[in-house]
This record gives structure tokens, C-alpha cells and sequence, in this order.
């Protein structure tokens, strides 16, 4: 049940999850109300992979993020975090492509986790280098309709899909930089 082509390279890689009507988060604001047991796999997947993982001060609070032994996790925030958790902020997209380049010179493979306002900003910047993306439905959804979701909930313009793979009613995406 694992996708042998859910692999990091170095850069910077997105992971996001979508439901058929292009929600991002359930009733109580998280992606787990969405979310099913092979995202969730998959998320383990990725996290396994990483050396750290980059994540939206809602998104932090929202899931409960705690600090890992496996990955550091950098939150961009204007709060506090969670003990062991380190804080980013950014004003403008420069600083942000300064912060990404930063972390990616001291962590070769960085995973974002983050909502769709920030992963917006990532992706419009072009600063994302490939993107996985889950598309979660209770009825088998055709690739053509992932897609048409994904772009409609998402910046991108500069981004292929490259490859799809359907198990049970989760469809599996990857995207790369055009």
C-alpha cells in the first residue's frame, strides 16, 4: 500500500491533503477530519524522510505539533510554540525566500506542512520544489478532477502534475516545478 515514488530529494517539498469539494481542514479545523489512514501513512512516509519539517502557526496549533527526535520543525508564527519548536516570522516575500533558503542550506530536506495561505506563498514564489497532494473521497475521484480541485485551492501555474496513483478513494499526486 506504499507509494514507491513518495521519496524527498533535497529541497523543498510540500505536503498537502484535499477532500472532494477542495476543503483543507474538517468541522474542528484540522486536516485530520479529512484526512484517512493511507494519508496518513504517507504523511509518516515523508516525515521519515526529512531532516525538517516547516510548518503555519495555525496549522501548529491546530494539529497539536510537538517537538520530534526524528526532525527539527520550524513554525512561522508571530506567537509562541511549543517547547522545542523553533519560531519563524517574515513581512514580505524576500525574507521568506531568504528563510527557505536558509533552512535548506542547513537541512537538505525540508518538508512543508503548511496551510494554504502560506504553501500559496511558497508555490507562487516558486520556491516549492514538488508538491504531494492527496485528494480524499468517499467515491474514486478521475485524475482530471483532482487536478481541477488542486488548481482551483492553489497557486499552480508554475507546476506540473507529474504523477497520480489512485488507491481505494484516495487519489496520490506529485507536482513539480514546471
Amino acid at each position: 500500500m506504499t507509494l514507491d515514488w513518495y521519496v524527498l530529494q533535497n529541497g523543498l517539498t510540500a505536503n498537502f491533503v484535499l477532500d472532494s469539494l477542495g476543503n483543507f481542514a474538517g468541522v474542528t479545523g484540522s486536516s485530520r477530519d479529512i484526512s484517512n489512514e493511507l494519508d496518513r501513512a504517507h504523511l509518516i512516509k515523508l516525515r521519515s524522510q526529512c531532516d525538517a519539517v516547516l510548518v503555519g502557526g495555525a496549522t501548529a496549533r491546530g494539529e497539536g505539533y510537538k517537538k520530534s527526535n526524528r526532525f527539527e520543525t520550524y513554525v512561522f508564527t508571530k506567537g509562541a510554540t511549543a517547547p522545542g519548536l523553533h519560531s519563524l516570522t517574515f513581512t514580505n516575500s524576500i525574507e521568506l525566500a531568504k528563510i527557505i533558503s536558509d533552512l535548506l542550506e542547513k537541512h537538505g530536506r525540508l518538508l512543508s506542512e503548511c496551510g494554504p495561505m502560506i504553501l500559496n506563498q511558497l508555490l507562487a514564489l516558486g520556491l516549492v520544489d514538488e508538491l504531494f497532494l492527496t485528494a480524499v473521497s468517499k467515491d474514486a475521484l478521475k485524475i482530471d478532477e483532482c487536478e481541477a480541485i488542486a488548481r482551483r485551492v492553489l497557486s499552480l501555474e508554475n507546476y506540473e502534475l507529474s504523477q497520480s496513483e489512485q488507491i481505494e478513494t484516495t487519489m496520490f499526486t506529485r507536482w513539480r516545478r514546471a
